[in-house]
């Protein structure tokens, strides 16, 4: 959740299809199964494919499931490599989830709609996948629930850390602000604009973000963003997680980010990290040494 850059969320299912193993003959893509689960009280959608090791995939704020690969209706579809079994949700609040408009129905209750999920599928341990505000959830499972983690890939962004610089929590805010007052999204469009580039007028910003956010519940969405705090956790815990830890990013992302992914790598006893040149905070998704890094992470990884 970096400030000044193009929104996240909504481009990155525009961008980015997950192809694990690309480069060499692949075999048939195995069907996704789509399914749903009460997590205390909100229905939580889910998609899985492929048999082996479990890997959960975790997705940034204003996305869903499907930001790991679509099919032509426009539902998840993903294509695991061999050896693997992938599971995307949609949190709370995003995709075809429930979408309480209550900010304390978000925060750790995210994080713990990953572990549900995990129990429902009757999945002990897993390596988790986490994008931007999932890296944000697999910090916090990671420090909380160290037991449940094979391994942790921070994609975007960093584990929220108490007394930490913060990441910038405008974005947030100034969503929160414009969907509480209905007047339009444009101010969170005319926030995320990188500097320097063309300014629309309010009416041209309100209408990018009509077609930008059409079909989402704009106070579902705020509600989870304001929660992101609630997920912060103590760098003790995380360093005392002994699950190896992939940080990846692309090297357009801002000093800030960067600099937390350099002292977190040196605090981690099993951290490694990865950068993506000339990637940003959506395009990095998109890129084939994106999934190439992650897939070897995996497999050295696994269970």
């Amino acid at each position: 959740m970096i400030k000044r850059r193009l929104p996240s969320g909504a481009l990155f299912s525009l961008v980015f299809l997950l192809s694990w193993g690309r480069g060499a003959a692949q075999p048939a893509v195995p069907s996704t199964e789509i399914g749903s689960f009460d997590s205390n009280g909100v229905r939580i959608r889910y998609a899985a494919a492929g048999e082996g090791e479990p890997v959960v995939l975790v997705h940034g704020w204003l996305a869903d499931a499907t930001m790991w690969g679509r099919d032509a209706a426009g539902n998840p579809r993903l294509k695991p490599s061999p050896g693997f079994r992938m599971i995307a949700l949609d949190c709370r609040g995003h995709g075809q989830s429930d979408k309480p408009h209550d900010r304390a129905l978000y925060g750790t209750e995210m994080a713990m709609d990953v572990l549900r999920l995990m129990d429902h599928l009757k999945i002990p341990k897993a390596q988790l996948v986490g994008y931007s505000m999932g890296a944000f959830i697999v910090g916090w499972i990671a420090a909380t629930h160290p037991d449940r983690v094979v391994s942790a890939v921070y994609a975007g962004q960093v584990p929220l850390v108490f007394g930490a610089p913060p990441s910038g929590s405008r974005e947030t805010a100034v969503f929160a602000k414009a969907a509480e007052e209905g007047r339009g999204m444009g101010p969170y469009i005319l926030e995320v604009l990188p500097r320097g580039n063309y300014k629309p007028t309010p009416e041209q910003a309100n209408y990018l973000a009509e077609v930008m956010l059409k079909g989402k519940d704009v106070r579902a969405l705020a509600a989870a963003g304001l929660s992101f705090d609630d997920l912060q956790v103590a760098e003790k815990d995380l360093v005392a997680c002994p699950a190896p830890v992939l940080f990846i990013h692309g090297s357009l992302e801002s000093d800030h980010l960067k600099g937390r992914v350099e002292a977190l790598r040196k605090a981690l006893p099993r951290a490694d990290a990865v950068v993506i040149e000339g990637g940003d905070h959506v395009t990095t998704l998109g890129r084939p040494a994106f999934g190439e890094a992650v897939l070897a992470f995996l497999r050295k990884n696994g269970s």
